[in-house]
């Protein structure tokens, strides 16, 4: 699937393990000093410079999404044998789509995550805030004890999942990210899809349901289509619900989340302007810190001819992989960028959602979940503190940049 040029010179990436996983700035930091090259361990050219990842962004003709997210088929015979076996469907996801394609389903899913839907989730938001809160003693991990479960609860009401079913969806989203994750061992990946069949027949079912019944959520809009557009066949439901709605809905804002949280943590004059005037300084701190501490890696793209980015020549067929957090750090564009500097004039021109064809539609959603966890927190907890003793640690992650834990107390 990648054409590539064997003498090219090569530099190792791999965010599963030491010592990218704990800091991948190291490798993108020398990435930058050269033109994209290629990563043997992904079969990918790297794209790491600011300018370089907004050309590819910026031409869709020439760098195709078809390869965006990897589809769960892509893996090994051991393990698309028990997908086959469990009936599970897979289609394009909205992110994998060029145009014209593109363009229809992406308004459908659109419905989903309007600035009425965002204003009719402020309510959830809040009072899910305070409960959990409400349930913390003297100490507390801010990703187990609060971003995941805040995250769950928005995201799955947004889709239509029913409350009570949380835990058994995020261990189906877990297992969807493996699938995904090419790098992940091989047994891991034929448990994952044993449980994709149980998947499958629960979200037929709520497709089901909402083509009886719809309601105001995400999976009534792909059933019986939105803006005009008409409805998406179930299969494409399945895959969009399980992939682009519920895994990237929820890993990217708890990592968004807690990395601003531990940045503010971090940075006393930082923590000191959010409690005295969060209206004004959370969302100058959300969108640095998206900046400096990009939740999503990035998302592949292929060649659609022969062409030539930042000085290597790409054949048709070349894979390439948009490294969105190194581009946000890119010096010639954000001075002094590894520096939180939430009055930074530029900090709107990061890449942490994307741009273009393919900017996420759940940034306006995301920034809402940012702000009420974050308003909520210092409100209730002024005193809020890193434990004695804490030091981050990051998940071993193919796709997402994000925290382990966030000991605090106050």
């Amino acid at each position: 699937m990648t054409a590539t040029d064997e003498s090219s010179p090569a530099l190792e990436f791999n965010p599963m393990v030491s010592p990218h996983r704990e800091d991948p700035h190291l490798f993108y930091r020398e990435a930058r000093a050269h033109s994209p090259m290629i990563n043997p361990v992904l079969g990918a050219y790297m794209v790491t410079r600011y300018d370089d990842l907004v050309t590819v962004i910026d031409d869709p003709e020439t760098y195709s999404s078809a390869v965006a997210v990897p589809k769960i088929y892509w893996n090994p015979p051991e393990v698309t044998e028990v997908l086959r076996a469990g009936n599970v469907p897979e289609t394009n996801a909205v992110v994998n789509e060029d145009e014209p394609a593109h363009h229809p389903i992406r308004r459908v899913f659109d419905a989903g995550f309007t600035g009425a839907r965002v204003r009719a989730m402020l309510p959830t938001m809040r009072s899910t805030a305070e409960s959990l809160i409400d349930g913390f003693t003297e100490r507390a991990d801010l990703v187990g004890d609060y971003a995941v479960p805040f995250v769950q609860s928005v995201i799955n009401a947004i889709i239509g999942f029913p409350a009570e079913d949380g835990d058994r969806i995020q261990r189906w989203t877990d297992d969807v990210n493996m699938l995904w994750n090419l790098l992940a061992p091989l047994e891991d990946r034929i448990a994952s899809a044993r449980r994709m069949a149980d998947y499958t027949v629960y979200l037929q079912a709520l497709i089901d349901d909402r083509r009886a019944h719809r309601r105001e959520d995400l999976i009534s809009d792909l059933v019986h289509g939105a803006h005009g557009f008409p409805g998406l066949d179930d299969d494409y439901v399945i895959n969009v619900v399980r992939g682009a709605a519920r895994v990237a809905g929820f890993d990217t804002t708890r990592d968004a989340i807690t990395a601003t949280l531990l940045a503010i943590l971090q940075n006393p004059s930082v923590q000191e302007r959010v409690t005295a005037d969060p209206a004004k300084a959370i969302p100058k701190v959300t969108e640095e810190v998206l900046r400096r501490d990009a939740p999503h890696r990035g998302l592949f793209r292929i060649t659609t001819r022969d062409t030539s980015l930042g000085g290597t020549d790409l054949p048709a067929g070349t894979m390439v992989l948009l490294l969105f957090g190194s581009g946000n750090r890119d010096e010639t564009v954000f001075p002094d960028p590894d520096v939180v500097d939430i009055d930074r004039a530029n900090v709107r021109d990061h890449l942490a959602f994307g741009r273009g064809l393919h900017v996420c539609p759940g940034a306006p959603m995301a920034r809402a979940e940012i702000r009420v966890a974050l308003e909520t927190l210092v409100r209730r907890l002024p005193g809020l503190r890193l434990a004695d003793g804490y030091e981050p640690t990051y998940i071993a992650s193919y796709f997402f940049r994000g925290l382990e834990t966030l000991d605090v107390t106050w």
